[in-house]
Parts: C-alpha cells; sequence; structure tokens
C-alpha cells in the first residue's frame, strides 16, 4: 500500500515492512522475515544492492532506535534551513502575527 502521506513510502502492512524510495536510493526496513528476503532478492535481480546495516539517517530525517521505539527528528534539517536564511538567532513564538492586531 502506497502511505496517504508520502506516494514514496510503500508498506506492507500484515508484515511491518516498509520501503522508502527517494530519487535513486530505496530504503528497506521491517522485522526480519521471508517477505523482506523475498524482496531484497528481487531488488537485487533489477538494481545494485548494498547492504548498508542499520541506518541512522533518511535525507532530512534523523532516526534513532531505543528500547521503547523508535524516534524521528528533523532538528538537524531545520537548523540548515534557518542557517540558509539567516535565521538561527530568530525567537520562536506560537502566532506569527500579535493575536490581537486589527486588519
Amino acid at each position: 500500500m502506497i502511505t496517504a502521506g508520502d506516494p514514496c513510502i510503500l508498506v506492507h502492512e500484515s508484515v511491518g515492512l516498509f520501503l522508502a524510495i527517494y530519487v535513486d536510493d530505496i530504503t528497506l526496513f521491517g522485522a526480519t522475515g521471508e517477505l523482506k528476503e523475498q524482496t531484497i532478492n528481487m531488488l537485487k535481480t533489477e538494481f545494485k544492492v548494498n547492504n548498508m546495516g542499520q541506518f541512522n539517517w533518511l535525507p532530512g530525517i534523523q532516526i534513532t532506535f531505543t528500547d521503547d521505539g523508535i524516534t524521528l527528528s528533523q532538528t538537524t534539517f531545520i537548523d540548515k534551513i534557518l542557517n540558509r536564511f539567516s535565521m538561527q538567532d530568530c525567537k520562536p513564538v506560537s502566532m506569527p502575527i500579535d493575536s490581537n492586531h486589527q486588519f
């Protein structure tokens, strides 16, 4: 199934297998099992496949694995954008304009 939020992420819900496609990279993650091995073997027939081990980064997303689950963070990506526009020292606000402002 293609995810609603991102058409480049395919999910096999019954076994928790995820396939993330980004330009010329494919990341496959999920529980070890027959379907995962079959998918890897099928990909090997069409592409050069490298097993990079456990991953910690996808484009713009840092991935941390813990005993409690998986944490996704875009802090580094956000910091890079703020630096690009010289806004690294800006102060956070809950509203971009004063809520009492009269138009």
